[in-house]
């Protein structure tokens, strides 16, 4: 029961993490996100970064 719980919990940290990510890039100026490759692919690298490759 207890791997079960944690196992939920660990989901919604992740989940949580990812949206905060994702937040995070959109909300950087776009010509950063130019600089950096990131337009059209915010929600890949904060994927990429909560859950690995």
């Amino acid at each position: 029961m207890t791997k079960a719980i944690n196992a939920v919990r660990d989901t919604f940290a992740r989940r949580f993490a990812y949206h905060r990510t994702r937040q995070a890039l959109m909300s950087l100026p776009m010509r950063t996100r130019i600089d950096c490759d990131l337009i059209g692919r915010e929600d890949e690298t904060a994927r990429a970064a909560v859950y690995g490759r």
